[in-house]
């Protein structure tokens, strides 16, 4: 099956139905996609279902980056750090166009009260972040003077201003990183459909799990699936799932979702150059400002949520609560919530016994395996994303070998696949920008963004916005995507 589009639906929903699979993943967020990447790159014949469209939760409301986790080092999570750092380099290899290495500063102030009233804390954070990055590493981190920094930001707030602390982690489109982890494996043969929702679980006589019912969402017809294994990686979901199996009764932690709101700036309301890490003066926790897309990003709150898992939003408590972070050390921005173009809200689906505030909860992922077989991951990272499918699907493979006689799977290789779209260097992209800017009568803005949205398939989207003059227009004023890119998800990437 080479279509990787709507138009495969119905072919994709029967072989599923047809086959006895030896894999079915729940979930289509990144942890999901990652599981069935993994899986299918050892030969194992893998389905993913997903209930609404690829990526519509977490995975597509993070802050966008990929790095270690400085602010984790506070919890002494080396490990979790040290495995973030590792993965970052990997990402960045196997997905240049998604993954970009990028300046971060944090300002450095002589008073009270800011960088925790020790900016020397931070300054050995780095020097440990640095450490565990290794030959890694995107380069070392290094202080800057009052001027250099206020280039980068000019709005900064000069009372007390020293200068800043420079350091490097990468910035992610998290839904395209799906996208692309998704088609990669679909071209290796793994079965996978949106808007295909688990309503039930099929077990043997003596309980064990051979399979699920689902129902697709926008017919209302089920159908059983047969699998030898059931993944559940459903995120904040992921209890619900459990109850299905039983499994909810025995396990000590339960999924306690924190919610994460993000803002969205005009780029001429808050200036800034690259992305800085904001101690907060009221809490013990950092808000990130990042340019991305042409706008700029500021986030993030951790808090308990209990409202709709569906449809977390931003309430006008959180969004004056991180304008009055922002504005403290950008006083002269003077940012209202007039100047919020958008939000958005995410669930971070972490595994607690309810003892500590979530901020302190570990984002490590736990895999936990069921009486009847089913394996269920939840916690961990966006930047971890791959190293938690590779142990998931080690567990999975040991089952499959000790029930039905499968030795001889192999290891993971997704460290060295390239992503799809991952085939050229960064190098190599500039390259084609700047060959297809003398051809195409396309901006450098718009081929840019279309190189690092698509990577080597961007030729792709560019020929149809050649075909078309009317796929060249902008969709959204001052922003670089164009119709082109509609045609080409709905033709390509099943939306």
């Amino acid at each position: 099956m080479n279509e990787f589009s709507w138009r495969a639906r119905s072919a994709v929903h029967a072989e599923m139905a047809r086959e006895r699979l030896d894999v079915l993943i729940i979930g289509g967020g990144i942890t999901g996609a990652g599981l069935v990447l993994d899986a299918a790159t050892r030969g194992l014949r893998v389905a993913l279902v997903e209930k609404r469209d690829f990526a519509a939760g977490t995975s597509s409301r993070s802050t966008k980056l990929i790095h270690g986790g400085l602010r984790y080092l506070e919890h002494f999570d080396f490990a979790l750090v040290r495995e973030g750092l590792s993965e970052r380099a990997i990402l960045s290899r196997i997905a240049p166009h998604l993954v970009k290495p990028f300046p971060f500063l944090v300002p450095i102030y002589t008073q009270r009260g800011r960088n925790y009233d020790r900016p020397l804390k931070i300054r050995a954070g780095l020097w440990l972040y640095d450490l565990l990055a290794g030959r890694e590493s995107f380069g070392r981190h290094r202080r800057l003077t009052r001027e250099q920094a206020l280039e980068l930001a000019p709005q900064l707030d000069t009372k007390g201003l020293r200068g800043a602390l420079l350091y490097y982690d990468a910035l992610t489109d998290d839904s395209r990183l799906v996208i692309e982890v998704l088609k990669s494996a679909h071209a290796l043969g793994a079965l996978v459909v949106n808007y295909t929702r688990l309503v039930g679980l099929l077990h043997e006589a003596n309980g064990e799990l051979i399979g699920g019912r689902v129902s697709d969402e926008l017919t209302g017809r089920e159908f059983e699936v047969r699998a030898r294994v059931i993944v559940n990686a459903t995120g904040v979901w992921t209890d619900e799932v459990r109850a299905l199996s039983g499994q909810i009764e025995t396990a000590g932690k339960r999924v306690r979702p924190s919610k994460g709101v993000h803002l969205m700036l005009a780029a001429d309301r808050l200036r800034v150059m690259s992305a800085w890490l904001i101690p907060s003066l009221t809490g013990h926790r950092f808000y990130f400002v990042v340019p991305w897309e042409g706008r700029v990003l500021v986030g993030t709150t951790d808090t308990d949520y209990a409202g709709d898992k569906e449809a977390p939003h931003a309430e006008a408590g959180e969004v004056r609560e991180i304008l009055g972070a922002i504005n403290s050390y950008f006083p002269e921005a003077r940012l209202e919530s007039s100047d919020v173009i958008a939000t958005f809200a995410g669930l971070r689906p972490l595994l607690s016994d309810g003892k500590k505030s979530t901020t302190a909860v570990s984002r490590e992922e736990e895999i936990i395996q069921g009486r009847d077989g089913m394996i269920s991951i939840a916690g961990g990272k966006l930047t971890t994303y791959r190293r938690m499918a590779e142990r998931t699907i080690d567990l999975a493979a040991a089952r499959l070998n000790e029930k039905f006689d499968r030795n001889g799977i192999g290891r993971s290789r997704t460290a060295t696949v390239a992503l799809d779209g991952g085939r050229l260097s960064r190098a190599e992209l500039e390259d084609e920008i700047e060959r297809m800017a003398k051809s195409e009568g396309l901006t450098r803005e718009v081929l840019e963004h279309l190189a690092h949205s698509y990577g080597s398939d961007f030729g792709r989207v560019v020929t149809l916005a050649r075909e078309d003059e009317q796929l060249r227009g902008r969709l959204v004023e001052g922003l670089p995507h164009i119709a082109a890119e509609i045609v080409y998800a709905v033709r390509n990437e099943w939306r």
